[in-house]
């Protein structure tokens, strides 16, 4: 597996990883947690997003990985 894949693979990941907790904060938003709880972590999600967003964006200079075949 090239570099790249591998990559690429982490890539995959971490989107799903970011799905499940984009789940996780819907749960949280209609439980009984304490509003000072849930905006902590509405915040903390937007900024792990947008870094992940600003990742996928720097990448895409060396190569569309999506279109590698293993």
């Amino acid at each position: 597996m090239s570099p790249l894949e591998i990559i690429s693979r982490l890539c995959d990941v971490t989107e799903t990883l970011s799905e499940i907790v984009q789940k996780q904060q819907t749960i949280i938003e209609q439980s009984k947690v304490e509003e000072s709880v849930k905006t902590e972590l509405r915040n903390s999600i937007k900024d792990t997003d947008n870094e992940l967003d600003a990742l996928e964006y720097g990448m895409r200079r060396y190569c569309d990985t999506d279109d590698i075949k293993e």
